[in-house]
């Protein structure tokens, strides 16, 4: 009985060691990791401009170079030079969240850029969803009044794009997230003009 009680009384301790460990690991790394994630929002907007940067001074890259415009719910950043604005979309795929940049010309309208910041999807399959070379057939794409996906062998039009091989359900649900999150920016950046 007594050998029980030091087991259980051990197993309580180190149980209380280990989870201090890592609460406090975690309260040490929480401030590094936020930056990191924005310095990921940074990049990709300024990719998306075509904006040169040093991952050493991205900060102040970002900061000359890009304009910030809050909105209720929506922070939008813009190239003061092209116009273009950016915006963070994210929803639902199918084994995880998706989120990302999504950048458009001044006319909110024209796709200059889409960017995959983070996404669970399988790898080959829906994962396809954050290579370039698939991300680049968004670019020219326009909402007219929103964004499809073509399954024919027909040419796209200029608001479709080709769904992914063995991946319609990320496919679809790219789609309907992106339609959704651009009727919400686009509603947003309009009241600015009013």
């Amino acid at each position: 009985m007594r050998d029980n009680l030091k087991i259980i009384l051990f197993v309580i301790v180190m149980s209380l060691f280990t989870s201090g460990v890592i609460l406090g690991v975690d309260a040490l790394t929480a401030e590094r990791i936020q930056n990191n994630q924005d310095a990921k929002i940074k990049i990709a907007i300024l990719e998306a401009n075509n904006i040169p940067y040093a991952l050493a001074s991205i900060n102040d890259t970002f900061d000359t170079e890009i304009d910030i415009v809050t909105v209720d719910d929506w922070t939008f950043y813009v190239n003061p030079d092209t116009g273009s604005i950016s915006f963070e979309i994210s929803g639902n795929g199918v084994w995880g969240p998706i989120e990302g940049i999504l950048t458009l010309q001044d006319d909110f309208e024209t796709i200059v850029n889409v960017s995959i910041l983070q996404q669970e999807e399988t790898p080959g399959l829906g994962g396809v969803i954050a290579e370039t070379q698939y991300l680049q057939t968004f670019v020219g794409k326009v909402f007219d009044p929103d964004f499809q996906l073509n399954k024919d062998p027909a040419p796209n039009m200029d608001n479709e794009i080709d769904a992914i091989t063995g991946a319609t359900n990320t496919s679809k649900r790219f789609q309907a997230f992106l339609n959704d999150d651009y009727v919400q920016a686009k509603a947003a950046w309009q009241s600015l003009a009013e």
